[in-house]
């Protein structure tokens, strides 16, 4: 165990992942909807 924690293998795996969390977390707005609120056929049965 005091093995891995000393490699640096295991250094950059973990500094890759939190870069990329903080890239997703950064580029990824917090209010973004992935599809829209009314589409085309929920908005015509509506009527």
């Amino acid at each position: 165990m005091k093995a891995l924690l000393t490699s640096s293998f295991f250094w950059r795996f973990v500094g890759g992942f939190a870069l990329g969390g903080v890239g997703v977390m950064t580029l990824h707005p917090a209010g973004a909807q992935t599809a829209p609120q009314a589409p085309a056929a929920v908005a015509h049965l509506a009527d």
